[in-house]
């Protein structure tokens, strides 16, 4: 299957991309080239890269089409943060692609997601973000209902669940939210402008603090 991945240099795809790859597909990678992936992998070394600035291309209305034009039976974008963006994916997908995967957020569910959410819950959308996202799935439920759209959208922090600390001397393990392990690295790593630190959503992890996208 041939499978185009948009952002795949990211935290999600950098792990993604090799599995599609073992997994035998075809994969095409769609991102502005500016750095590798977070880590190396042999994979890579069969997946076509095409550099395009989305910002740019949104601006004149031929990011969809762009991507339309890639072929892919399957395409996942891990980098859709806002309504119009969507919209224009869509368009230029349109009766062209098997399958849409758009990369979610648990943000969409509110700042204190505290315990596995079903999605007949009540969603109370946390900031800018987490409006965006929440708003983008709205209409890509609405595109497959009424217009048959095959979209689905998917929740990293779902998917993988909380992080177990590697157990020390005298330590036991010790769970923590993903929350966490970002602001920790972030920190550690003391790299300036990498995200506005804002307290943790979860209230659960004991670091309070989130280094944001």
């Amino acid at each position: 299957m041939r499978v185009v991945v948009i952002g795949g240099k990211g935290h999600v795809g950098t792990y993604l991309i090799p599995r599609l790859v073992e997994a035998g597909h075809t994969v095409v990678n769609v991102s502005r080239g500016e750095h590798a992936p977070y880590q190396p992998h042999p994979a890579w070394e069969e997946v076509r890269q095409v550099t395009i600035d989305r910002s740019a291309a949104e601006a004149d209305g031929s990011f969809g089409e762009r991507i339309g034009a890639l072929d892919g039976e399957v395409v996942i974008d891990m980098i859709c943060f806002t309504l119009d963006s969507a919209k224009q994916i869509v368009e230029g997908l349109r009766g062209r692609v098997q399958h849409f995967l758009h990369c979610g957020t648990i943000w969409i569910h509110g700042p204190t997601v505290a315990a596995p959410t079903t999605e007949d819950q009540p969603r109370k959308p946390f900031g800018e973000y987490g409006v965006q996202k929440a708003a983008i799935e709205a209409y890509l439920l609405d595109e497959a209902r009424r217009k048959g759209f095959p979209a689905t959208a998917l929740h990293p922090g779902h998917i993988v669940g909380p992080w177990v600390e590697p157990a020390q001397p005298g330590r036991p393990f010790q769970p923590h939210c993903l929350y966490a392990v970002r602001a920790r690295r972030n920190r550690d790593a003391a790299q300036p402008g990498h995200g506005n630190h804002t307290p943790c959503p979860c209230r659960r992890c004991g670091t309070g603090f989130y280094a944001g996208h």
